[in-house]
């Protein structure tokens, strides 16, 4: 971390492997790409012990080929901390809220309720199918394209 922080981020999954990581590197690139030091970004999962040798990398791959540096990738477990070290903490899916709030009595945002106001999830496609790689494409730009409106309304939440 460089200079003061401003904000402070966590994306939260269940695995800890695609869609907060996802999330983490698209916003670390934005953050990049527009000289943004004062944001600290980073991830963690409900789960993220879990085994996840049979887990696609599929996506470390799409997000290194578009130039996003994914070399800090590092599986981070959810905590009761994660309350006082980031000032926002966004899940993916009711899950994720369901589970702090379950555990540690808390709320949390969903990404798609920051993004564009909805109380959706944001889904993965399942590896076995077909069109998995389009679709993991298709989520990958699906982050990288929200990153900039969920800083944006983030900024906005803090006015």
């Amino acid at each position: 971390m460089k200079g003061l922080i401003r904000m402070k981020i966590l994306f939260l999954c269940t695995d800890n492997f695609t869609r907060s990581v996802i999330a983490e590197f698209c916003a670390k690139s934005y953050l990049k790409q527009n000289n943004i030091t004062d944001v600290y970004i980073a991830s963690s999962g409900i789960r993220a012990s879990s085994d996840i040798s049979n887990y696609s990398n599929l996506h470390f791959q799409i997000m290194n080929e578009m130039g996003i540096d994914t070399s800090e990738f590092k599986r981070t477990q959810f905590s009761e901390d994660s309350f006082i070290n980031y000032e926002y903490i966004i899940g993916m899916s009711d899950l994720h809220k369901d589970y702090v709030s379950e555990e540690y009595n808390k709320e949390i945002f969903l990404f798609n309720e920051i993004y564009n106001g909805r109380n959706t999830p944001v889904n993965i496609g399942a590896p076995d199918s077909d069109d998995f790689e389009d679709k993991m494409k298709e989520l990958i730009l699906y982050f990288y394209y929200a990153i900039p409106v969920i800083m944006n309304n983030l900024n906005k939440l803090r006015a």
